[in-house]
């Protein structure tokens, strides 16, 4: 097992990288949700209303690059999902989720990464959960925390790893936001083909 690791890197309980701070709304932020796609979002973006409590002074806050777990299955993830938010200002987000800080915010986006895979979350969270009748989830804070992640040690390495998440997440994004408008140009040219606006030549 101990030759399987590469140098470098250890076995670490996630508590001891990720600390939760329990600071809660000041009643001026933004509420969030938490997509298995879009990590920590605007709720009134991403679900087209606000389903947040009239009072919100038990929400807790997320500061930017704090990691949130939800504890509430969703499609793939059936205990959860794990995101760093990169919301650029403080939010607030269910009193149900679990708010960490990661030790580092480079540290954060390793993790992030690691739990965007579904067998990932899984093999992680399986071990420590137990699920409620109505399939509810039943752990506290300190039990997420208790398992075991395979990290980089060394500040440095950490920074490499997490510059280039970073860059291929851009670059993903880029071949996105490509693919988005080639489907509104066909769309497009579809329209104006079945208007009569354009004739396609024959031949």
């Amino acid at each position: 097992m101990k030759n399987s690791i590469p140098h470098g890197w250890g076995y670490l309980k996630l508590g001891q990288v990720l600390t939760e701070h329990g600071t809660l709304s000041s009643g001026i932020e933004e509420v969030c949700s938490v997509s298995v796609h879009k990590g920590v979002v605007n709720q009134r973006q991403h679900l087209g209303r606000v389903y947040a409590a009239a009072n919100t002074s038990n929400y807790n806050l997320v500061k930017p690059g704090d990691i949130v777990y939800t504890k509430s299955p969703t499609g793939d993830f059936p205990f959860g999902i794990i995101k760093q938010s990169l919301m650029p200002h403080n939010v607030i987000v269910s009193p149900l989720y679990g708010v960490f800080t990661p030790a580092s915010f480079e540290l954060g986006t390793i993790i992030d990464c690691y739990f965007e895979s579904a067998v990932n979350a899984s093999n992680y969270l399986r071990p420590i959960i137990h699920k409620g009748a109505k399939n509810t989830i039943n752990v506290t804070n300190e039990t997420f925390l208790s398992g075991l992640l395979l990290l980089p040690l060394e500040r440095k390495e950490q920074i490499v790893i997490a510059k280039i998440i970073s860059a291929k997440r851009r670059e993903i994004d880029l071949l996105e936001q490509i693919k988005e408008k080639q489907i509104q140009l066909k769309k497009g040219l579809m329209q104006q083909l079945l208007t009569g606006k354009i004739r396609a030549r024959a031949g």
